[in-house]
């Protein structure tokens, strides 16, 4: 068994996953140091003097198969935050882990690598992010600053690799980055600044991006293979690796370790593990079975129309599109409208496709404005369908009954208890078949059912129905309250809950929408056991 090592560390395994996918959140990174041994490298996000929001979604499209196109925006939480979570990360011994940090000033790169040097193996410097204004590439382009930065990384003493793009002068760039002490390079950031378009309409918010994936594989090789004829420093590979024949690729070309991203689009956290143990597996004795463990995404756009309106309260509306929708029960789909953005959506029906929700934010704003004849474009499914056996009691606070109500709907061995503010905001379920054994609804001023919290009638309910599972979905308080009843009734892992978490991409590689646990809702979930 071949061993690997990093500037002098030994470390599990040759992979790595590029900074900015997948592993963008502590609970991630963490879990993922912790069981995937093939990869002996993490890498951070890259992360700053300050926090940064990042741009509005949508931050990332399907450029072509197994290719997107990104435009985060560098988003992350400054490196004083980061810090404090990282404290809190077990990282097993056997890990090299890298901080990517970025920084337009020497003073920017001296505070970041300050606050992290502890916590750190060494720094990932970016200067190659191609669609940020003022850091990234916007640095890299300089070669004199490109060696004061790299120097002032370089000067706290842990080594420092430098992330190349393929978009500058590469020689330029590696022999700046030489002189400020880099102890070997990453190579490719992605190819760009280029725009993506759907009917004419840009689908990134910042409208230019980077691409990534098998589209810039053999660029990525060829670029490897120059900065070798520049230096004999480690070099980490990635751009469009997915099987053991394009590790092999880059290895003649010179790299040392491979990072992997695009190709785990769609993958759960355990084929994640299934798909690394075959990489490496393949890469040391000449199999091939990484590639059964591939998963082609699904991000084009459908376009609907919008066929009905109805303000059912001041803040509830209800959209009835055009055109029937194939999704199963705890799937959901994301809602573009071109110019405004997009925001994940459960589907309340889907004869014909149908939202609900709240206007609460700048795109539901813009989502509430729609009228009949209006465009609307959905992509999805996402998330993993809920498969229940046995007898289900679903418990939904507000408008989280859109993510329960097709269950109830095709369901019969089911029951639905249901709360919501008045009468207003419960009536229109009446008007919707349901093949459930039963509705219950309760709101809070009476005026519709039984007064009070949906929680108030759940012990009732699970000594009459006596369910076999239970599902939750809604506030976290209204849920905290359901499963302590629930507890006494059924054992935990039958018990099912769905909390909000940021999703912003629907196929794992943005990673924001991470769980405590360090998994990722929109692949993993979207509906937990208790036990997480």
């Amino acid at each position: 068994m071949a061993t690997y090592s990093l500037f002098g560390k030994p470390i599990s395994g040759p992979f790595t996953i590029p900074s900015g996918i997948v592993m963008t959140e502590v609970p991630v990174l963490e879990r993922i140091a912790n069981e995937i041994p093939e990869i002996g490298i993490l890498t951070t996000k890259s992360i700053g003097p300050e926090p940064k929001e990042g741009n509005r979604e949508p931050i990332l499209a399907q450029y072509t198969p197994f290719s997107f196109i990104n435009a985060v925006g560098l988003a992350n939480p400054g490196c004083k935050e980061f810090a404090e979570r990282l404290k809190k990360a077990k990282i097993p011994k056997d890990k090299f882990l890298l901080a990517s940090i970025f920084g337009s000033t020497e003073q920017d790169i001296k505070h970041v690598a300050g606050t992290l040097v502890s916590l750190v193996d060494g720094f990932e410097l970016n200067i190659s992010c191609p669609h940020s204004k003022r850091y990234g590439q916007a640095c890299g382009q300089d070669p004199e600053l490109v060696e004061k930065l790299t120097h002032t990384a370089a000067s706290f003493g842990k080594p420092v690799v430098v992330k190349i793009s393929p978009n500058l002068d590469m020689e330029t760039t590696i022999k700046a980055a030489l002189g400020g002490g880099a102890r070997g390079f990453v190579a490719i950031n992605t190819k760009g600044p280029t725009e993506f378009k759907v009917d004419g309409h840009d689908v990134l918010s910042n409208k230019q991006g980077g691409v990534s994936g098998k589209a810039i594989l053999n660029l990525g090789i060829a670029c490897v293979k120059k900065i070798r004829h520049l230096t004999d420093k480690p070099i980490i590979a990635c751009g469009g690796i997915s099987t053991a024949e394009d590790i092999k690729r880059y290895k003649k070309a010179g790299a040392s370790f491979f990072g992997i991203g695009s190709a785990l689009a769609g993958m759960n956290t355990s084929e994640m593990k299934l798909y690394f143990k075959a990489l490496k597996g393949d890469f040391e004795t000449g199999s091939d079975a990484a590639p059964r463990h591939l998963k082609e995404t699904n991000m084009k756009y459908v376009k609907f129309k919008i066929a009905e309106r109805r303000q059912l309260a001041d803040n509830l509306i209800l959209l009835k599109l055009d055109k029937n929708y194939d999704i199963q029960p705890g799937q959901f789909i994301f809602a573009w409208i071109p110019g405004k953005g997009e925001k994940p959506f459960a589907i309340f029906d889907d004869e014909p496709a149908t939202l609900l929700f709240k206007p609460r934010g700048r795109f539901t704003d813009e989502l509430a404005k729609l009228n009949p004849g209006d465009p609307l474009y959905i992509r999805g499914p996402y998330g993993n369908p809920l498969k229940i056996r046995g007898k289900a009691l679903l418990v939904v606070g507000g408008t989280a009954v859109a993510a329960l109500h097709l269950l109830a709907k095709r369901k019969p061995d089911t029951c639905l208890l249901v709360g919501g503010e008045d009468k207003k905001h419960l009536s229109f379920l009446k008007e919707f078949p349901l093949a459930c054994k039963e509705v219950s609804c309760v709101s809070d001023d009476g005026s519709y059912g039984e007064k009070g919290l949906v929680t108030d009638i759940l012990e009732r309910h699970m000594l009459a129905f006596k369910p076999d599972i239970c599902i939750n979905c809604g506030p976290e308080q209204m849920q905290q309250k359901a499963i302590e009843i629930e507890k006494k009734h059924i054992k935990p892992e039958n018990i099912l809950s769905s909390i909000e978490y940021q999703t912003m991409c629907g196929n794992g590689i943005c990673g924001r929408c991470a769980t405590p646990a360090g998994e990722r809702s929109c692949v993993d979930g979207t509906f937990f056991p208790l036990k997480h």
